[in-house]
Parts: C-alpha cells; sequence; structure tokens
C-alpha cells in the first residue's frame, strides 16, 4: 500500500471519537505552550521590560489560546524541540493518537533527526508508534529523518545547539557570565580618561575600593532576590521587590530614579557611539548619532528584540574578547614615560579630580539590574541562590580586574595627559597612538557593547512611558489601529527624540562629552539604585522574607553594616553638594539626593518595612509526581509548626519546618498552629507550579483563630493576603480550606 492509498483513520479510530480531531487540538495545545516558553525565552534578559509589558506579552498568548486565535509567535521545529520536556505532560500515552500527532507534525514542520528533544516526548522511537504512523502514512517513522536540509535550515540547528548548550551552563556560570557581561559594558570607555590623573597606582587603589563596594551591595541585593518567592518563579521584576518590601516609598524614589539613568545613559551612548564611529570613518558625529537613533526606533515600531540567554552571553562575551585583546595590543605599546607622566607621586591631591571618577566609577561597576534579570532564570535550577550569589560575587571581582588591567595598559600606550579631558571614548587616542587594528576592533566593540546598549535604553525608556500612560490613564499603552498606534508610538518615543536633539544641540556649542554625562548621572542615581536600595532591601528582606536562602554573608545583613555601607554613599553624595561641584544646580541635585537616601530609609522603617512577617507558604509541585508543600518563616526563619491535615482519607498531624503532603489530590484542608513567638503580621500564599515553572495563585478560604477573634475570609485576587494574627504573645491557629466554602462554614 502507498503512502497515498493508506487510510488515514481505522475503522476502530472513528468509532473512538475521531482522533484526528484530539491530535489537532493536542497539536495547537503544544504549539502553543512553546510559542509561549519561546517568547519567554526571547525576553529572559531583556531588562527594557517592565512588568506591566511583560504581562502584556503574556495575556496576549494566553487569551490567543483561550479563543483559539493565532498565536503571536509561530513556533519552529527547534522551538518545538528545544521546549519538548516542557510540553511532553500533553501528549496521550494512545500510540495511534500519538502517531497522529507526529503525522501532523511532519506535514507542517518536519522531523529531522536533529529533533531528539521533540521525537523522544512523542515516542517516535517507540515500536508500537512506529507501527501506528505506518498505518496511517504507508511509510516508516524513521523515513521523516531522512530527508537532506536545506544550508538555511542546518544553518538554523546548528545556532539551537549552540544556544541550548550556552542556556544550559552550570548556574554558577550561568550567574557569573550573565552578570559580567552586562556589567562590563560602555562604562569601560570612560574609565581611562576619568581617572587619568590619578595615575596607574591611585586609579588601581581606587577601582578596588569601588569594586569592593560594589561586591557588597550586589551580595545584598542577590540576598534579597533569593528569598523573595515570586522573583524566585519569575513572576516579578526588580519593581516589585522594591514595592513588596519598601512600598509605595521605595517605588517613589526608584522609578523616576531609573529613568534618570536610561535617559542620560541613552545620550551617552549615543555619544559615544558617534564620537569612536566619527575618529575612525571621519564622518560627522551627529551623523553617526542619528544612525544610531533612526536604528533605535525602527526597533521600537517593530515592537520586539530578541535577548536570550544565548544571545546576552554570546554578545557580552564577544565584547570583553575585544577587551581583552585592546588591552593586549595597548599593552605591547605601552611606553615607560606614559606610565610615570602624571603618576600619583608626582599630584598633589586636589577634591575636584573627584568629579571625575566617583559617578564614572558607579557607572562602570552597575550590574546589579543583571542580578535580577538572571535570577529569574539561574533560580529555577537553583532555589537556594547558592549558585547565584557565587556568581555575581566572583563575576564583580572579575569586572574589578579587568578594569584595572584595561586603565592601566591604555594609560600606558597613550599617556595620562592624552586622556585627561578627552571628550570622546578612549578607543579614539588608542588608535591614533596603536594604529588602524584598533579601529577595527573598537568599531565591533562600540557596535555590540555601545550600539547594543543604546538600543536596550531606548527600550527601556519606550516601555517606561507605556507603563505611565496606563497608570495615567487607566488604560493600556497600544493598538492595533495603525493612526492610533502612530499617536502613541510618537507619545511614548517623545523622550528619546528630546535626548536626540539635545546631543545635536551640543556640538554646536563645545560641550560635547561622553565622560562628563557618565559622571554626572552616576553620581546623582547610582548611590541610590546600587547604594542605598541593596542594603535597606537586605534589612527589610531579612525580616520579611519568604523564602529562606542557602548561603548568606551574614554580618552583610546587620543594621549596623547596612548603615555604614550606605552612609559612605550617602557622604559621597553630599560631598558633591557640598564641597566639589560648584554649580548651584549641580549642588542643589546632589543635596536633593542626599535628603531623598535619608528621608527613603526613615519612611520605610516608620511604615514597617523592617518590621517581621510571618510567611505561610501552600504550593502545589504539579509533576508527575505531584506534591504539596507547606511551609512556615517568620522573621526571615524557618518556623517549626504542627499542622492538621484533612484528607479524603481521614485526618492527620503532622510537625515541622517544611510539610510535604505526597498526595495533594486528598487534602480538603489545612489548621496551622503558629506558635507565640512568630511575627503577628501574617502573609498567606497559596499557590501552584506548573510544569514550565508558572506560578498560579490558589484561591482558599481562611478562619484565623487568635485570642477572643475569629474571622474567616476568602484570598483569591492577590498573588499574597496580609492579616494580623493576635499580639505575637499567644499562639494562633490558621486554617486553609482549598474546597470552597470549608473554612466560613
Amino acid at each position: 500500500m502507498t503512502a497515498d492509498e493508506a487510510p488515514i483513520f481505522t475503522r476502530a479510530d472513528v468509532i473512538g471519537g475521531m482522533p484526528a480531531r484530539r491530535a489537532s487540538t493536542l497539536l495547537y495545545a503544544i504549539e502553543g505552550r512553546t510559542a509561549l516558553l519561546a517568547s519567554r525565552a526571547r525576553r529572559a534578559m531583556a531588562r527594557f521590560e517592565t512588568e506591566r509589558t511583560a504581562a502584556e506579552a503574556e495575556g496576549q498568548f494566553l487569551s490567543a489560546l483561550a479563543e483559539g486565535r493565532s498565536l503571536p509567535l509561530r513556533p519552529t521545529i527547534q522551538d518545538l524541540d528545544r521546549h519538548a520536556d516542557r510540553w511532553a505532560s500533553l501528549v496521550p500515552a494512545e500510540p495511534a493518537l500519538r502517531a497522529e500527532i507526529i503525522r501532523r507534525i511532519v506535514e507542517k514542520y518536519g522531523l529531522p533527526i536533529q529533533a531528539r528533544g521533540l521525537r523522544a516526548a512523542l515516542g517516535a522511537d517507540d515500536p508500537v508508534v512506529a507501527v501506528a504512523y505506518r498505518q496511517r502514512t504507508g511509510v516508516d517513522v524513521a523515513a521523516a529523518g531522512l530527508a537532506p536540509l536545506s544550508f538555511r535550515e542546518r544553518l538554523r540547528w546548528r545556532r539551537a545547539a549552540i544556544s541550548h548548550r550556552l542556556e544550559s551552563l552550570p548556574p554558577f556560570w550561568l550567574a557569573f557570565t550573565l552578570t559580567l557581561t552586562e556589567t562590563v559594558g560602555a562604562g569601560v570607555l570612560a574609565l581611562p580618561i576619568a581617572l587619568a590623573g590619578f595615575g596607574p597606582v591611585g586609579a588601581a587603589m581606587l577601582l578596588v575600593v569601588f569594586g569592593l563596594l560594589n561586591v557588597l551591595t550586589i551580595a545584598a541585593l542577590v540576598e534579597s532576590i533569593t528569598r523573595d518567592g515570586q522573583m524566585r518563579y519569575g513572576n516579578a521584576f526588580l519593581g516589585h521587590l522594591i514595592g513588596d518590601y519598601l512600598g509605595r516609598p521605595g517605588l517613589a524614589v526608584a522609578i523616576p530614579t531609573l529613568f534618570v539613568l536610561d535617559a542620560v545613559g541613552f545620550s551617552v551612548a549615543l555619544i559615544g557611539f558617534g564620537s569612536t564611529m566619527a575618529g575612525v570613518t571621519g564622518v560627522s558625529v551627529l551623523i553617526w548619532a542619528g544612525v544610531l537613533f533612526a536604528v533605535v526606533m525602527a526597533i521600537l515600531w517593530r515592537g520586539s528584540l530578541d535577548a536570550t540567554v544565548a544571545v546576552a552571553v554570546a554578545v557580552g562575551s564577544i565584547n570583553i574578547f575585544l577587551l581583552l585583546l585592546i588591552s593586549a595590543i595597548a599593552f605591547a605599546n605601552a611606553r615607560p614615560d606614559a606610565l610615570s607622566a602624571g603618576s600619583a607621586g608626582g599630584i598633589a591631591f586636589d577634591a575636584t579630580l573627584l568629579e571625575l571618577i566617583f559617578g564614572v566609577a558607579l557607572v562602570s561597576y552597575f550590574g546589579h539590574t543583571s542580578a535580577s534579570h538572571s535570577a529569574r532564570v539561574v533560580l529555577a535550577r537553583d532555589p537556594s541562590g547558592r549558585h547565584l550569589l557565587a556568581g555575581n560575587v566572583a563575576a564583580m571581582l572579575s569586572a574589578m580586574v579587568i578594569y584595572i588591567v584595561f586603565v592601566f595598559v591604555l594609560t600606558g600606550a597613550v599617556g595620562a595627559d592624552t586622556l585627561a579631558g578627552y571628550p570622546g571614548t578612549a578607543l579614539t587616542p588608542l588608535a591614533q597612538r596603536v594604529g588602524p587594528i584598533i579601529d577595527v576592533l573598537g568599531t565591533v566593540y562600540v557596535v555590540l557593547g555601545v550600539g547594543l546598549s543604546a538600543i536596550y535604553l531606548g527600550l527601556g525608556i519606550f516601555n517606561q512611558m507605556a507603563d505611565l500612560i496606563a497608570a495615567r490613564s487607566g488604560a493600556h499603552a497600544g493598538s492595533s489601529d495603525t493612526s492610533a498606534r502612530l499617536v502613541d508610538f510618537a507619545i511614548r518615543a517623545a523622550p528619546l527624540a528630546v535626548i536626540f536633539l539635545v546631543v545635536d544641540v551640543l556640538p554646536s556649542r563645545g560641550s560635547i562629552s561622553f565622560t562628563e554625562p557618565l559622571n554626572l548621572v552616576g553620581t546623582l542615581t547610582l548611590p541610590l539604585l546600587s547604594g542605598v536600595f541593596p542594603m535597606l532591601l537586605l534589612v527589610a528582606a531579612r525580616r520579611r522574607g519568604d523564602r529562606l536562602p542557602g548561603r548568606i554573608i551574614g554580618p552583610l545583613g546587620w543594621p549596623i553594616v547596612a548603615i555604614a555601607i550606605g552612609g559612605i554613599f550617602l557622604f559621597g553624595v553630599v560631598s558633591f553638594g557640598l564641597w566639589i561641584w560648584v554649580s548651584p544646580l549641580e549642588r542643589l541635585a546632589a543635596l536633593f539626593v542626599g535628603a531623598a537616601m535619608v528621608a527613603l530609609t526613615v519612611v520605610s522603617w516608620r511604615r514597617g518595612a523592617f518590621a517581621p512577617r510571618t510567611v505561610v507558604e501552600y504550593r502545589l509541585e504539579t509533576g508527575p509526581p505531584d506534591r504539596g508543600i507547606l511551609s512556615v518563616v517568620s522573621g526571615g526563619r524557618a518556623v517549626a509548626a504542627s499542622v492538621d491535615l484533612e484528607e479524603s482519607t481521614g485526618r492527620r498531624r503532622v510537625e515541622g519546618t517544611q510539610i510535604v503532603v505526597n498526595a495533594p489530590n486528598r487534602l480538603r484542608s489545612m489548621t496551622v498552629d503558629l506558635p507565640a513567638d512568630v511575627a503577628p503580621d501574617v502573609s498567606l500564599w497559596v499557590h501552584s507550579v506548573g510544569p514550565d515553572g508558572d506560578s498560579t495563585r490558589t484561591p482558599v478560604d481562611v478562619r484565623v483563630h487568635g485570642g477572643s477573634t475569629d474571622t474567616a475570609f476568602r484570598v483569591a485576587d492577590a498573588a499574597m493576603s496580609a492579616f494580623a494574627v493576635g499580639t505575637g504573645t499567644d499562639p494562633a491557629r490558621l486554617t486553609i480550606s482549598l474546597a470552597p466554602g470549608t473554612a466560613s462554614s
């Protein structure tokens, strides 16, 4: 029987309920889950996204799946293979149905031998499935993998294999690579200029001091992230972390500060890209800045940009390799007289020298946002956060070594006198000294590093404007109507156009500089973002967190240590306001930031941000096998609780800091007896974790028994529900009913 003559269905198939229809539904479900996972993978390192824009992207997929519409992203055969282990649970056990799904996939995508994960998930190598497939098609399923692939398709499979290898790095190396490659960026090109007046030894000492400070603050931020369950499941961004621990005052300070940092960073990227490319080609700085601005606008209009883990690792690794190669060439061309000129031994200390280094150094070491983005990937494999902490600390120490080497060798090749006050990046004078090879390497570095940074920053501002529009109008930004989309695009892109116009005007006034804006924005924003916020978050997280990290730096979270570290950043900002800056506007801005740092700390304390909290969490982890886990964390420590489990088979009492329910489908309710010494401020978190790692809240009925009070309510609309139980001196009882109506009956 030939393939054309082979029956699609047997008589038994038709009588059994039309497996073709079931196969069509199942294939759509597989494609839908794959498309959602592929979309998340392409946004995994999207530091330009906000919580609202990410939720909107998720909502598009979910609504399309619910309504059976075309998916926003059509998955490829490589996507189906890459995420096969995440949708394999959708595949039924019946061989006939598996064979029909395989037939449809072969017709739509093909089934090459490279798709090992896809073939395994569908059971293509199972003899029983192979027989069922042959009955439907008249050919062996193995024949589907024998067709030759085009050159383009082979390249896609090769790229998919490389991406899978990069994304499958061990947790430590993944955290290390992602943080290091984001930290070492465009800011390094300003360091030799900012540090020129300190000489090699003085520059190295300053870089060590700033490096160690940022090691401590990034470690504090990582522990805060690890203690937050919403960050663990990738449902939240850095803004959620700040809002959860520090409340609205924290968000009121953090959001405008991030916007200013992105805005000035975007202008610096335009200047850095334009000045470096102008030095290579002789074409005007403004033309090259305009080219980069046009590229950013085109990507914004397109509305998407792949930011996978693999892309972040690959591009960042190439940039670091180029930087090390440039350093090696500079070292080969170093001159002893260049190193001795302007060295620390011949310079009298001048406080105004700090104006050149403070902000630039903070910008260069600012990899803290990467800690939050990489955590969403790393914590899925390392829930304890041990490798996340170690990887981030190692990355910051490695960045410190790279900066010291780069500044030392570049100063030795060019000379401190040439670098001091140079308006562009440090690559241009190095190219004039060494030759065209630096132009070539520098061009690639600037395109990949500075150019990509401009795109990310532009997307960040664009999305923050979407948040602002939605917050003020109560409606989502964006529309499918062309005219409405044009208006929405113009409003959201307006800040970027203003920044470009400002950059366009600066050269005519002779005030264009790559280093000065970095110093200004670094001095005014990063003492908050990379100094005060991480320490406040850590102090709050150790009292209010819902997860226990596997590794901590104990003294780092002590209030006295947090105050000391935050005080260093506060002293630096106030010093600029009182003694270093001379412009009244700049001095006022610095003093305002210093006052905001103090006010944020005081207001957070008065609003209870550092008051202990008890978190009762029950999560259902869907398998197979399914299991439920109940835990109680109070004041940042695990609490042993007594729990009555009411199941369909009876009632039993268990005790422990973490209680595992091996048959959660039989569970009807849980009664948790909280010890008398737990914090009376209680948050309840009941949720289920799917096979794709999603956390979804579970509506429950709750009854709280505390002292003479006895209240009942329903938790349905929030990830966590907060309430008080007693006064903290008497034991309390909490009954959680998974069956609706049980607790309130």
